[in-house]
């Protein structure tokens, strides 16, 4: 595999210290979707590989800990070939434990991926698209992988929830960071935070399909931080300042407490769905 970069280093390290953080975090947490409750981002992303006996290839791309293969193991379909790809070889062995041989894992990365042209039907992507570098080369590789009649759908980064948790403690974070003189997440690229850019992005694909979601992770306080407090900004912060950082969280939190003690934590999210690539006219 090739050298990572300073990114993907930070990345494949994270990973190695929590493995498998992103499906505790949001495997059991429902999203809302066009006013429909799903139960859980990784839900969303099964429901779009197609239910039937025929023969279909689905990729996840950045498996992660197999998550999402796993529901997708569970249909039992006998035409279903899955494939798993991460460049973290501790997600993976997490992949494995879980997986039991039900899909094929591959350790690489997403810019150069280990699959014939024209060889998957259904690609697959959970929070990880905009965290990669050299974006255009992936989605140039999922062109090439992708049957002339596949889809490919992915879960990235979305809108600020206003007046909940997630905001109070980005209003905290962000001075905090600056005051440790962290420079900016070198992670990803900016245009998956919007629907401008992510319509660029996706400029190759057709039917390019963008829905806007709500994942629902209400909780205790402490359930709440303990939630933030594995976010990739808050993992740049030193020991110290993260420990201010809980203590003054816990306590800005107070105003939104309910009745049954818990508080609204709620993550933008986006959907993008589309249809193969684009074909010269």
């Amino acid at each position: 595999m090739t050298a990572p970069s300073p990114a993907e280093s930070y990345l494949l390290d994270f990973h190695r210290r929590l493995a498998g953080v992103t499906s505790r975090e949001f495997g059991g947490a429902p999203v809302l979707r066009d006013g429909e409750v799903f139960p859980s981002t990784y839900a969303l992303l099964e429901a779009a590989v197609p239910r039937g006996d025929s023969p279909r290839v689905v990729l996840d791309l950045a498996c992660g800990d197999g998550f999402l293969l796993e529901l997708l193991a569970r249909r039992s379909e006998g035409g279903l070939t899955l494939l798993g790809l991460d460049m973290s070889e501790h997600e993976l062995q997490a992949a494995r434990e879980r997986l039991k041989g039900a899909a094929t894992l591959h350790q690489g990365r997403a810019q150069s991926l280990p699959f014939e042209d024209a060889s998957v039907d259904v690609v697959l992507s959970h929070l990880a698209l905009m965290l990669m570098d050299d974006v255009e080369r992936v989605l140039a590789e999922l062109r090439r992988v992708l049957k002339p009649t596949g889809r490919v759908s992915v879960v990235v980064g979305g809108e600020l929830v206003k007046g909940e948790a997630f905001e109070v403690y980005l209003g905290l974070l962000k001075p905090m960071l600056a005051r440790e003189a962290r420079p900016p997440s070198p992670l990803g690229d900016a245009r998956f935070r919007s629907l401008e850019g992510l319509t660029e992005l996706f400029g190759g694909f057709t039917d390019v399909e963008i829905r806007r979601l709500e994942v629902q992770a209400d909780g205790t306080p402490e359930q709440a931080w303990e939630s933030l407090s594995t976010t990739y900004d808050a993992d740049r912060l030193s020991e110290s300042a993260k420990a201010t950082l809980q203590q003054a969280f816990l306590h800005a939190v107070e105003p939104l407490r309910r009745t049954d003690g818990t508080i609204p934590l709620r993550w933008g999210m986006r959907q993008v769905t589309a249809s193969g690539p684009r074909r010269p006219s």
